[in-house]
């Protein structure tokens, strides 16, 4: 069984396993194309920026807020710096809303992977790769894409692996959060993302998140307003949930013991 993939979507599933627990492209394809794994993309794991939002909304961020942050991205991606985990979360954001719009076209049209992950990835990769597994395994990955809104098993596999099966309004929504994220790590307009830079979020910038949010897509997150959805829990809450494949509180219990202070304020 074997699929192909154009060159910028084999760098993607590249990092996608680099950032992973697989050791081969071919295990984690069989991980995620039978249904095992649902948090192993790349675009997955960027639901713990509506964890993290969630968490600490309306908060002013410490040290030890930003140290939580970091050890969930080591958890989840084997980055521990903020900077290159939402450098690679927005490639890959970027990547889906591109390829949905059928405008993906080589790397360049892409910010490039933080390099600590470029190293994990290396150079020459194929843009066919084959999936080994027992035939019941394969049995399961077809019937999968018979039943899923592909038409064909590659379709369905390269998808599911990239996380290009994901709501587009959540991952557009994510998008708004790193884009804020981003922003607040920079500290100022014009700033290039350092590693090491901190967090600096006040009162201020969660207001400034929760204008964005109602400006984009009609959803308030702190509180009412003339018009749109009132939505403290919701978009955060629904977010975390599709994107991890998992409810807040059942993320936080599947979270190594050394990281339960952030844990347990779900």
């Amino acid at each position: 069984m074997s699929i192909r993939l154009s060159r910028v979507q084999a760098a993607l599933l590249a990092e996608a396993v680099a950032c992973s627990r697989y050791r081969s492209r071919s295990a984690y394809l069989r991980a995620v194309a039978t249904g095992r794994d649902r948090r192993a993309p790349i675009l997955a794991k960027a639901g713990i920026l509506f964890f993290w939002a969630r968490a600490h909304f309306g908060e002013t961020i410490g040290p030890e807020e930003q140290e939580n942050l970091e050890r969930l991205g080591r958890f989840l991606f084997g980055i521990g710096d903020v900077g290159e985990m939402l450098a690679l979360i927005r490639r890959h954001l970027r990547a889906a809303r591109l390829a949905a719009s059928g405008r993906l076209g080589g790397a360049e049209s892409l910010p490039p992977a933080p390099e600590r992950v470029q190293q994990r990835v290396g150079s020459g990769l194929s843009t066919e790769v084959s999936i080994r597994a027992c035939r019941e395994r394969k049995r399961l990955i077809r019937e999968n894409a018979r039943y899923s809104a592909y038409s064909g098993m590659s379709g369905f596999v390269r998808h599911v692996a990239l996380g290009w099966d994901r709501n587009g309004e959540i991952l557009a929504r994510c998008a708004a959060i790193a884009e804020w994220m981003d922003g607040c790590l920079k500290g100022q307009a014009g700033l290039e993302v350092q590693v090491g830079l901190k967090v600096q979020v006040g009162p201020e910038d969660w207001k400034r998140l929760d204008g964005e949010t109602h400006r984009r897509f009609g959803v308030y997150l702190s509180g009412p307003g003339a018009s749109g959805r009132v939505d403290v829990e919701g978009a955060l809450r629904r977010g975390a949930r599709h994107l991890l494949g998992a409810a807040p509180e059942t993320f936080s219990s599947r979270v190594p013991a050394e990281l339960q202070s952030e844990a347990a304020l779900t």
